[in-house]
């Protein structure tokens, strides 16, 4: 197995997620709500929590929401770690 293939590729962003939604905090600038469109829950792999609604459209839902990983509460916990648009989150840069 090559790890340089690995090493900057996508599982790299899951893994930092993993690593840092253990320490670091949610930006305070993030606002907005989770639109349950599930991008983010089938990013890569899908969860096997996943399940969908029969609503039209059809909404997420977390069969684990109460007992979830840390990085599925914080996601996205920073603007560059937000890779699916759009998002019900967004962050306020007016003060850069």
């Amino acid at each position: 197995m090559n790890s340089s293939r690995f090493a900057n590729g996508p599982f790299n962003g899951k893994m930092k997620r993993l690593v840092t939604s253990l320490v670091l905090p949610i930006d305070p600038k993030r606002s907005g709500n989770c639109r349950n469109c599930g991008a983010c829950c089938e990013f890569l792999v899908k969860c096997p929590f996943l399940r969908y609604s029969d609503d039209d459209p059809p909404k997420a839902r977390c069969k684990a929401y109460a007992i979830r990983p840390l990085q599925c509460r914080k996601y996205p916990r920073t603007k560059d770690e937000q890779i699916h648009e759009p998002c019900g989150y967004c962050f306020d840069r007016s003060e850069e």
